[in-house]
């Protein structure tokens, strides 16, 4: 058990013994001006509860859990954290953790739980699966091609998350993996390069504005609760052959700035799906399952077919 601690630019190794359960780390006070920050074989949770200022914090697989809950913390180099139990990065939505040389976080073994937002100063951040505990930004805050952001599957817990590289910088990518679930609100913003979510990303909203260049909607089985009006500036593309999207509160690409491609079958329950010019990248089906009279319309503008198939479906004696 530690209290406050004042660095001098040197490191820090703290250490209980790797598999002793129990064995726990507990750092109480805030740290400043420190080195590196390194737990290293801790069986039970090395917990560092005030704020922390270090170059870095790097854990392998001998630590069990780590949980960071001050409100202000900076780390100035690379850190990756591998620890072979669970992560968890605050434990309010205003604390702030900032990893100006990037974070790694895809090697740790158990649950990581973000409960607030993390962000770096144009450095890549690489995520496995994640955690929600509250509502979430990540943010590169990218100015080259370095700040890309990269997350695998996301358990939203009913949580908001907004993903964010930088606004019109070029190839500042996020990619998105994993299934996405639970999450109410996912926003894409500032986004200069191509948002990829390939897996199955079931949410209530989501929210792409025009700060954000290109976005790729590949994953089968994707669904959105609620109305979507997607406004980027690059291009849109919809769905993987022989996939299935469903938008059950309908869909309108007409503000997207560059081509929309169309693949697999985009569907609606009883509701208006709009397009503006569309291209097909597959045998394409659009059906909005009608059910309401003078509801379910499918409006489309110009096709570029690339000798795919095109099919159009409303419903079957439903008037209008």
């Amino acid at each position: 058990t530690i209290a406050a601690i004042t660095g001098g630019s040197h490191t820090l190794t703290l250490t209980t013994e790797n598999n002793v359960t129990g064995s726990n780390v507990t750092e109480s006070g805030s740290i400043t001006e420190l080195g590196n920050l390194t737990p290293a074989d801790v069986g039970g949770t090395s917990t560092f509860s005030d704020s922390v200022a270090a170059a870095a914090t790097t854990a392998a697989n001998t630590v069990a859990n780590i949980i960071f809950t001050g409100s202000t913390n900076t780390f100035s180099s690379a850190s990756t954290l591998a620890n072979d139990g669970t992560l968890t990065f605050g434990n309010a939505t205003g604390d702030s953790f900032t990893f100006n040389g990037g974070l790694t976080t895809s090697s740790v073994a158990g649950t990581v739980t973000l409960n607030t937002s993390i962000s770096s100063s144009n450095d890549a951040m690489v995520f496995g699966a994640i955690t929600l505990g509250n509502n979430v930004t990540l943010d590169t805050n990218a100015s080259s091609t370095t700040g890309d952001l990269t997350l695998g599957v996301v358990t939203g817990g009913s949580n908001t998350l907004t993903l964010s590289t930088g606004n019109n910088v070029n190839n500042s990518d996020i990619t998105a993996s994993g299934n996405i679930s639970g999450v109410t609100t996912l926003t894409l913003a500032s986004v200069g390069g191509t948002a990829t979510l390939s897996g199955d990303v079931d949410v209530t909203t989501l929210a792409v504005d025009n700060t954000v260049a290109n976005v790729a909607f590949t994953g089968n089985g994707s669904s959105v609760a609620s109305s979507f009006t997607p406004n980027n500036d690059g291009t849109f593309i919809f769905g993987a052959s022989g996939g299935t999207q469903t938008y059950n509160g309908g869909l309108n690409t007409a503000s997207v700035d560059g081509t929309v491609t169309l693949n697999g079958t985009i569907a609606s329950s009883d509701d208006a799906l709009t397009f503006g010019a569309v291209t097909l990248g597959s045998a394409t089906a659009i059906d909005t399952n009608s059910t309401t009279t003078n509801r379910a319309d499918i409006t489309i503008g110009a096709v570029t077919g690339g000798s795919q198939n095109l099919t159009f479906t409303t419903e079957d004696n439903i008037t209008g």
